[in-house]
């Protein structure tokens, strides 16, 4: 079998090459606190806070990226920024949620955990890996 391919390759003319990886560039931001979300992402996000929210919103010449990880059942949650990066063709991010280090820090009342990023407009779809 490894044989036929070998072979239809060859007379196909194909060949296997490796792609260069594209060149990662990283990317300035800003965390926005609750009081500093525009009023209409903020309306948005209360909209959807029930369930998981990966979208971005531009306002102003400032884009807004936003990731929330829906009702959670207790309080103590944290988002973490596993990766953030752009490329000549999109807006990389990546991140996840943390839950509480201990039974103790856990509130019993629901959450809602979103963060929300600033960035420049920089005209590139956004990726959330």
């Amino acid at each position: 079998m490894v044989m036929v391919c070998i072979m239809i390759m060859q007379l196909t003319g194909c060949n296997m090459r490796i792609l260069p990886q594209e060149e990662r560039m990283d990317v300035s931001f800003t965390i926005i606190s609750k009081e500093c979300i525009p009023e209409g992402l903020a309306k948005l996000i209360e909209e959807r806070k029930e369930e998981e929210i990966k979208i971005t919103y531009v306002d102003q010449g400032n884009r807004y990226v936003v990731i929330g990880y829906g009702k959670q059942n207790g309080g103590g949650y944290s988002i973490y920024i596993k990766d953030l990066y752009k490329t000549q063709n999109a807006l990389y991010v990546d991140t996840c949620l943390m839950g509480p280090k201990e039974k103790k820090d856990r509130s019993e009342v629901a959450s809602y955990p979103v963060m929300v990023l600033r960035i420049s407009e920089m005209g590139l779809p956004v990726v959330f890996q």
